[in-house]
């Protein structure tokens, strides 16, 4: 079992000293670091559980998800906190659609 938490990241900017999607990136990653952690924790030393960050683009993180999920051969996807998730309604409704690998939440 694969346990994924995801850090959305948007485009970096072009401009020669627009930093401020590199810093929020910075910033997303640290937080789900921070969950990433947190999961560690509970579950434990589990036997076959590995712990990933995914960073996915922003506008793109339902298909990362799917994709993610098919390269690491998952049965199902589960939304451990669908609302805590960092998906909208509209977006984990677009997950169960698109997604080949059936989703719970």
């Amino acid at each position: 079992m694969t346990v994924l938490v995801v850090a959305r990241q948007e485009d970096a900017r072009n401009g020669c000293c627009d930093t401020r999607s590199v810093l929020w990136n910075e910033v997303c990653r640290d937080l789900a670091n921070q969950d990433l952690s947190k999961a560690t924790r509970a579950a434990g030393t589990r036997a076959g559980v590995e712990f990933e960050l995914l960073a996915a683009p922003d506008r793109k993180v339902v298909d990362a998800i799917a994709r993610a999920a098919l390269a690491r051969g998952a049965d199902e996807i589960v939304l451990a906190d669908p609302r805590g998730s960092g998906l909208g309604s509209f977006e984990r409704r677009r997950l169960r659609r698109r997604s080949p690998v059936p989703v719970r939440a």
